[in-house]
């Protein structure tokens, strides 16, 4: 009898002993990364965003100089669903140095996108808009400043930071409808859309 007591009071001892150890082992075990935010298929909420770019453009414009210029952009829409968005969004084209005479341009454009939604957030988009513009000249012998109807075609990528942020990289052709030349420029922007 006293064996198997002296059997149970060395175990309780090793027990208490080694209890310490495996809670320090427990707290120096490292946390994995939280992974990337990923836009649930079956969780999608629409709702409405605001957006903000800065980008480049170069003029396309037979007859003057491709000078380039940064340009601000901005605007208001609503997400449908994962596939379709729409957005009335103001751009401006700060003075493209054209030769002659510098030219700047803004436009007011009503937009519609389709998204095509991929793993990891990244989601790749079309679109095409139109509305209105206005051409601004200066310098020497420019023209009379004109304005018309505009239009324009989009496409890039944007990759979901969060639930209500997203990074937005794209690219578009736009036009706007003035006497002589129309006005043409290719533009480069970065930006950011707000959900909320």
């Amino acid at each position: 009898m006293r064996i198997f007591l002296k059997m149970g009071l060395l175990a309780s001892a090793m027990v208490a002993l080694m209890a310490p150890v495996a809670f320090a082992a427990d707290i120096d075990t490292p946390q994995p990364a939280p992974a990337p935010y990923v836009q649930p298929d079956d969780n999608y909420v629409s709702g409405w965003y605001v957006r903000g770019d800065v980008g480049f453009s170069w003029l396309d414009i037979s007859g003057l100089d491709d000078g380039g210029a940064a340009t601000v952009g901005g605007g208001v829409g609503y997400q449908v669903n994962q596939y379709f968005r729409t957005d009335l969004r103001a751009d401006y084209a700060i003075e493209h140095d054209a030769g002659p005479f510098d030219v700047s341009a803004t436009t007011l454009l009503w937009n519609g996108y389709i998204d095509v939604p991929l793993s990891m957030g990244f989601t790749p988009y079309v679109g095409l808009g139109a509305g209105y513009g206005f051409v601004d000249y200066s310098g020497a012998d420019s023209p009379p400043d004109d304005e018309g109807f505009a239009w324009a075609a989009t496409g890039g990528v944007a990759f979901q930071m969060s639930q209500n942020m997203a990074l937005d990289a794209g690219y578009s052709y736009r036009e706007i409808d003035v006497a002589g030349p129309n006005y043409t420029d290719h533009t480069v922007t970065g930006g950011l859309r707000w959900s909320f």
